[in-house]
């Protein structure tokens, strides 16, 4: 296995962070895609000694994939077409809205 083709993931990794943060939702399939060729290739160039760790980055990057995708489907950072506030209790921050949709389990 090369270390440049792990790297590689985590690198897609961190870009995927960056584009939900920055609600760049129409990026993120692209990003995912590429992130699991990557791993693909990782698999099929494990020695067995490499299986643990890259069984537990597969679970993680599975529960990356979820929870991306239940953001993507409640963009907290779109906004309304008439530009209103939130409703009354509802936070008015990105970051605290994020946080409020995380707690949820959304």
């Amino acid at each position: 296995m090369t270390s440049a083709v792990a790297e590689s993931v985590m690198a897609a990794t961190h870009k995927l962070v960056q584009q939900a943060m920055h609600g760049e939702w129409q990026e993120v399939p692209k990003t995912v895609e590429q992130r699991r060729v990557l791993l693909e290739r990782l698999t099929a160039n494990a020695s067995p000694r490499d299986r643990q760790w890259l069984g537990a980055l597969q679970q993680a990057m599975a529960e990356s994939d979820a929870a991306v995708a239940k953001m993507a489907a409640v963009d907290p950072f779109e906004k309304t077409a008439s530009g209103a506030q939130p409703p009354a209790g509802q936070p008015t921050d990105q970051v605290d809205r994020m946080l409020e949709l995380l707690k949820a389990g959304r």
